[in-house]
């Protein structure tokens, strides 16, 4: 198979094919006095221009999805008190030998991408891996948890509702309302969100709004905790907010993938396909780890750095580090 003329030949997905949100969905608003019936309608129009996007599936989705996981992941460490920029998060796991502990700014990546790539609806294994993830270390009965979330999906109530009371519940099911536990309700909301829409994968949206403003309440602007008087209404208007930035993050990436595939043609190094592939999935690649990660594709570690600088000549790609060691690569 001609891996190189097969994805320079993939269709555009976006922003041709793919409906963008309604101009007024974007029209300036006054939050503070938005009510929870406005805030649910615009949530459900906000998702069903993003639901377009994600049933098109397009070839450069699981870069987005994890530079999603990336954004999510550094809210989670402001809320956690440890306020790493993406770049540390990225080296975190990028610069981490897999199978080797990339500590607990790695960890939270590593949630979020998980996250990201699950199909299919939650069991108490993946539960309690995700607790573990954002550093839980409980008793909790995950099985019971995940037959009520069944039982909440089988009632047919619509995503964002679901989405919430999905939260709310692991909230109470804990007995200690710890930043971990919000975290791991972040994340099991917008599973059963994308589950109750019948999205193939998660994108996570939630918690990358929840240090918003319309999260904050009362004279002092403290931040609202699940289940708190007006936590509703400020998640669905971070649904809303969340749809629209992540169809943004998607326009772009998607600008950025075809300049990629339109270069494919051009490069001549054998195993080439492959990378330009491994680019439109991941968030960030490191030169050596390539060499591991794709057996027999012919290419040396210092091959593979003439490729990727040459994709950087070519403004297909960007280094995102700015050093001049332990380089990462990526759209």
């Amino acid at each position: 198979m001609n891996y190189a003329r097969s994805i320079a030949s993939e269709k555009t997905v976006f922003p041709a094919d793919t409906s963008s949100p309604a101009p007024w969905l974007r029209a300036a608003r006054d939050l503070s006095a938005m009510d929870e019936t406005e805030a649910a309608f615009l949530a459900g129009a906000a998702l069903q221009a993003l639901d377009g996007l994600i049933r098109d599936d397009p070839d450069w989705s699981g870069v987005w999805r994890s530079r999603m996981a990336l954004k999510a992941a550094s809210t989670s460490s402001q809320l956690l008190g440890r306020p790493e920029e993406e770049a540390a998060l990225r080296d975190a796991v990028c610069l981490t030998r897999p199978g080797s502990d990339p500590g607990p700014a790695g960890r939270t990546v590593l949630a979020w991408r998980r996250l990201a790539r699950h199909t299919g609806m939650p069991d108490s294994a993946l539960l309690n891996s995700a607790a573990e993830f954002f550093g839980l270390k409980s008793e909790q009965d995950f099985a019971e948890i995940a037959g009520h979330i069944g039982a909440l999906m089988r009632a047919g109530k619509p995503g964002p509702f679901a989405a919430i009371e999905t939260a709310e519940y692991i909230a109470m099911a804990h007995p200690t309302l710890s930043v971990s536990v919000e975290l791991l309700g972040f994340w099991v909301a917008d599973l059963v969100l994308a589950a109750r829409l019948k999205w193939p994968r998660p994108v996570p949206l939630l918690v990358i709004q929840a240090q918003k403003p319309f999260f904050r309440s009362g004279p002092n602007r403290r931040r609202l905790r699940i289940g708190e008087a007006g936590w509703r209404r400020a998640v669905l208007i971070a649904y809303v907010q969340a749809a629209l930035e992540a169809h943004d993050t998607a326009a772009d990436i998607a600008r950025r993938a075809e300049r990629l595939k339109a270069i494919v043609p051009k490069l001549r190094a054998k195993g080439s396909a492959r990378i330009v592939e491994a680019l439109l999935q991941e968030d960030a690649l490191l030169p050596s780890a390539c060499v591991e990660a794709f057996p027999g594709q012919a290419m040396t570690d210092r091959a593979l750095r003439r490729l990727f600088e040459r994709l950087v000549s070519l403004e297909a790609v960007r280094e995102l580090t700015g050093r001049a060691t332990f380089r990462l690569y990526g759209l």
